[in-house]
């Protein structure tokens, strides 16, 4: 399910409709809601990360990703160039990250203010947001929201996942302000502003969990 003929394949095959599956892992947000009808619901929970951050991450993972399969991933190339040189590869139409979360919520590549507010009101009604900011707090949200929290395995892939951490690519960070910065927030303008009613909807939604968990 991790990409459309994935999806289409387990649409086929009836995967809501069997049970089989507590879990379905989906990056494409908007075809996944496509193997789900009204009797076989489904309930999106994710990680958002800073839009900014994340586009810089990942262009430092794909200079060095060689066991990613997928060749769109890892990039040598990139290796030799700074993200200043990227970012004019950008501007020329070479790749596009521009808006990636509107992009992945509504499967379309040119927005208005009306596509910003249809975004935020998919995400309020049918996301429960975590931040990777607060990577211990929201896995603590998903596992009481989903009832995982007893599963003896818990506190291992606690230490492993959350804690320890894997598949992580130190590298050095693009400072808030800077001209890469505001070039990159110029490019992520709706991303920016829906990441932040993301922040905003993770406090309000604080309140599905009572008293039992402060931030």
């Amino acid at each position: 399910t991790s990409t459309r003929e994935g999806i289409a394949r387990a649409k086929k095959l009836g995967l809501a409709k069997s049970g089989l599956a507590d879990v379905v892992f989906a990056s494409m947000a908007y075809y996944a809601l496509t193997m789900f009808d009204p009797d076989h619901k489904a309930r999106f929970f994710a990680l958002f990360r800073h839009p900014i951050e994340r586009a810089v991450s990942l262009f430092y993972y794909h200079q060095v990703a060689e066991w990613e399969k997928d060749e769109r991933t890892y990039r040598p190339e990139l290796a030799g160039i700074t993200i200043e040189e990227w970012l004019l590869h950008q501007r020329r139409g070479d790749g596009d990250f521009k808006n990636f979360l509107m992009m992945v919520i509504l499967n379309k590549n040119h927005f208005t203010s009306k596509d910003l507010e249809k975004a935020k009101e998919i995400i309020r009604t049918k996301f429960l947001v975590g931040l990777s900011s607060k990577m211990e707090e929201s896995v603590d949200r998903f596992d009481t929201y989903f009832g995982w929290a007893d599963n003896e395995k818990r506190p291992v892939c606690q230490e492993e996942a959350i804690k320890s951490g894997f598949n992580r690519n130190s590298h050095p960070p693009v400072e808030e302000g800077s001209e890469t910065w505001n070039v990159l927030a110029d490019y992520m303008s709706y991303d920016l502003q829906l990441y932040d009613y993301i922040v905003q909807l993770y406090e309000e939604q604080r309140e599905l969990f009572g008293a039992t968990m402060v931030g």
